[in-house]
């Protein structure tokens, strides 16, 4: 007898826990201080946690994603829950840096395998019909995770030390390895589809290459390290790109290149994320350092950023229907942009009352976001491609938080050598940066709406 439950509410929650693993990451950033002092580091170093664990699941995650679509969605989801189960021992036992950025960047590993084809799974398991339902539970099961993530890391930190945030995933990556052995069958993929290997490593080593460039732009003592990692890094996209031209299977579908809606939605998807990051990688350290608070308080205040992102997906469905996938795009990234500018006030000596606001608000527009944008890609892309649907909508969210930890902590740490110049204390100093930085991404992103909504012909 095959061991299945055919039900698509099980289906969700077995690849919604699976693929929680990711979300659950956001603890991480409340470990960061603690990490920054156990190896001794500055706020600028720290970035590379960020960086080598999202470098490599961005290189990945359209080859993989292709992968699913070759040999099988839940093939491809099984094998990253097993790398990931792996890394969160490697990440958990790490005795010094660069031991740590290893298995961060075999935790990227698994990330790409299993986020690459979890969206794929979830449709396929609700059927079309229920697509933006789908997807929208999807995100609530991210959001969920995102709230539980900082939290269990927060209370695991305060038990464990900073290598809580990893051990307290793995039961639930083990969890989901076991629940999927009952996850209902999908169709098998065609049999006549191949994936091309070379076309496959030109694209994920010249996307590793180029996103690494900027972190390595900002940490090198010399130029020519980055200068030569972007340079090769084009030179193998260019090579890919020429591949791709005369390929009969090629792997990225040609809407991603030619659809002008799809493009605009892509770079839609790279600046909210580019400015959004900002709560995950800067706030911690506001709260840690004008607010004074512990890890495990630190973990509640930024579960409650998630609670928005909680929200929106279980309105987005209405949403989307009712004003369309660009202006539920469009909304989401002006209600960003206010929260940027609501956070940029935070008092000097805050109150989680206070802040609270500016954080959901915050997470509604990350939730309205995610969900239109997923459901307007899945839309554009051929059924046969969903495993590259689902590994676009991660692989353009994921450009947005590289370039933003390479940026902000910078720019961040700038602004502070400047305040710090002019006679200002250390924590009046951080406060003034924090201030400037987040009203300067404010700016950005308010430009980037207006500009999109010109662009439509939209009020």
């Amino acid at each position: 007898m095959q061991r299945s439950l055919d039900k698509p509410f099980f289906a969700l929650a077995t690849i919604g826990l699976g693929a929680s693993i990711a979300p659950m990451d956001f603890a991480v950033n409340v470990a960061l201080p603690a990490i920054t002092a156990a190896f001794a580091l500055d706020i600028a170093a720290i970035r590379w946690v960020v960086v080598s664990y999202v470098t490599v699941y961005a290189a990945l995650m359209l080859a993989f994603g292709k992968l699913g679509d070759v040999i099988g969605h839940r093939a491809v989801f099984r094998a990253g829950l097993i790398v990931g189960a792996v890394a969160f021992v490697a990440c958990g036992l790490a005795p010094s840096y660069a031991w740590l950025l290893a298995a961060r960047a075999l935790q990227g590993i698994a990330t790409a395998l299993v986020l690459s084809c979890a969206p794929a799974l979830v449709v396929a398991a609700s059927g079309d019909a229920r697509r933006t339902w789908a997807l929208s539970r999807y995100t609530m099961t991210a959001a969920i995770a995102g709230i539980v993530g900082p939290l269990v890391g927060g209370a695991a930190i305060e038990f464990m030390g900073w290598a809580g945030v990893f051990w307290f995933r793995l039961p639930v990556t083990l969890a989901a390895l076991l629940l999927l052995a009952w996850l209902p069958q999908t169709k098998p993929p065609p049999a006549a589809r191949k994936l091309d290997l070379v076309s496959s490593a030109l694209l994920a080593a010249g996307l590793a290459l180029v996103l690494v460039a900027p972190a390595l732009l900002l940490s090198a003592i010399s130029l020519a390290w980055p200068l030569a990692a972007a340079a090769l890094g084009t030179l193998l996209l260019t090579l890919f790109a020429r591949r791709e031209r005369g390929h009969a299977e090629p792997l990225l579908p040609a809407a991603v290149v030619r659809d002008p809606a799809v493009r605009h939605a892509n770079l839609a998807s790279i600046m909210i994320n580019l400015v959004g990051f900002s709560i995950a990688l800067i706030v911690p350290y506001y709260l840690a350092r004008v607010g004074g608070f512990d890890a495990a308080v630190m973990g509640l205040l930024l579960a409650i950023s998630t609670v928005g992102v909680l929200a929106a997906s279980m309105f987005a469905p209405r949403v989307v229907r009712a004003a369309g996938q660009h202006m539920t795009m469009l909304m989401a990234a002006a209600l960003v942009a206010l929260a940027q500018v609501v956070m940029a006030f935070w008092p000097a000596a805050p109150g989680m009352l206070a802040l609270a606001p500016g954080l959901v608000l915050h997470g509604l527009g990350i939730g309205l976001f995610q969900v239109g944008y997923a459901d307007h890609i899945v839309a554009s892309l051929n059924a046969r491609d969903r495993g590259v649907a689902g590994g676009l909508t991660v692989l353009t969210r994921t450009i947005g938080v590289i370039v933003s930890a390479a940026l902000l902590t910078s720019a961040l740490q700038m602004l502070e050598a400047r305040h710090l110049a002019a006679g200002l204390g250390a924590t009046a100093a951080f406060h003034a940066a924090f201030r400037e930085l987040f009203l300067g991404s404010a700016l950005v992103l308010a430009a980037f709406v207006a500009f999109s909504a010109i662009r439509k012909g939209r009020r």
